[in-house]
């Protein structure tokens, strides 16, 4: 079951940095739906090329973090590097998934808008997803 929980982050790490490197490529699909808008329509920020390209390599170094938990290849650092990179992931994804009490997470105020609807259903879920699976990868180092 263990690397289930491993795999299951390699996949879902990789494919958002595929997607958000398509974004720095400038093809927008799903882009403007995953930026937070303010109570007026505009977005809260809209983020550049470059900034999508190093979100896209973090999320590349997580599912290759992860990757090497496989098995597939050799562990390269000490254990507890691992385990506080786990719980490094567990603490940035539970936070996003809490929110900001305004515009994301399961505590915003601003239900008006398209990110909204997108983050109540798939963002805010899926990263306390990340954040419950990186918890169970920690424990089982």
């Amino acid at each position: 079951m263990y690397q289930f929980y491993t795999l299951t982050l390699v996949f879902i790490f990789f494919i958002l940095a595929i997607l958000h490197f398509l974004w720095s490529l400038n093809i927008l699909w799903g882009f403007e739906s995953a930026l937070p808008r303010k109570k007026d329509g505009s977005f809260l920020f809209y983020p550049k090329r470059i900034e999508s390209f190093l979100v896209g390599l973090a999320l590349s170094f997580l599912s290759g973090f992860y990757f090497s938990f496989t098995g597939f290849v050799p562990l390269l650092f000490d254990s507890k590097v691992y385990q506080i990179g786990c719980w490094f992931t567990i603490v940035i994804f539970g936070i996003r998934a809490i929110g900001d009490f305004n515009y994301v997470g399961f505590t915003k105020r601003i239900k008006n808008k398209e990110f909204a609807y997108w983050d109540t259903i798939l963002y805010s879920p899926l990263c306390l997803f990340i954040s419950l699976l990186a918890y169970l990868v920690e424990r089982g180092i």
